[in-house]
């Protein structure tokens, strides 16, 4: 089980209703965000879900009416509630550290590359379901998405306050900067590895933050 998916399960005060989550309600989510890792959203049934819970079928359309009434009732607003801090408070910690920009950078690609690898199950579900449902995409934008931003840009305009980073660099560019390198870095690391390996991933990861602050273009000779 991922990581921040085994708290969250650990934990008892979490749904849409501010109702403590029952027994029966934990196991479905928990089998829920297990079968469409495995299976995607489409190629799980609530059948497969109940059964894999140890509930019948109709507790699921009980309470969440269908599959899709279980994904944005249950099983996003649980992300949503503990992956926010659960992204968040490592990234704003690293950002206000008293360090050097490449220091920051080197922390930050580095932690967000372990949370993508400890949490991938989870992460492919909100990677490949968000393509094909738009309000996925909406309820994700508005319950992650824009609390992570809002927050992160405050301490970036603080590093850009410091001279720490440029100032005329717009933040989304900034970050969306980022987000892709974290990712170029994964494809990297774990699919290409034999084809794109450059040393140790330590050396890889400080390249990748000195290509980010200073670009590739060469000296003129």
């Amino acid at each position: 089980m991922d990581n921040w998916i085994q708290k969250l399960v650990d934990q008892h005060d979490i749904n849409l209703d501010k109702k403590k989550l029952t027994q029966k309600q934990r196991n479905i989510l928990e089998s829920a965000i297990q079968l469409f890792a495995e299976k995607g959203y489409n190629g799980t049934t609530t059948n497969e879900i109940a059964k894999l819970a140890g509930v019948a079928e109709a507790t699921i359309f009980k309470h969440y009416r269908s599959k899709k009434g279980l994904l944005l009732r249950l099983v996003i607003p649980a992300i949503a509630k503990f992956a926010s801090p659960f992204i968040l408070n490592p990234l704003v910690q690293i950002l206000e550290q008293d360090k050097p920009i490449e220091v920051i950078l080197e922390e930050l690609i580095q932690d967000r590359v372990t949370l993508v690898e400890n949490n991938w199950r989870t992460i492919r579900i909100v990677i490949v379901e968000s393509l094909f449902h738009s309000d996925l995409r909406e309820a994700l934008q508005e319950m992650i998405a824009n609390r992570v931003i809002a927050n992160v840009e405050q301490k970036v305009n603080r590093l850009k306050e410091q001279g720490k980073l440029r100032r005329d660099l717009p933040n989304r560019i900034l970050l969306r900067g980022i987000i892709s390198q974290v990712f170029g870095f994964l494809i990297a690391k774990n699919v290409l590895s034999e084809s794109l390996s450059a040393g140790g991933e330590l050396e890889e990861l400080k390249w990748t933050v000195e290509m980010m602050l200073h670009g590739i273009k060469g000296e003129p000779e």
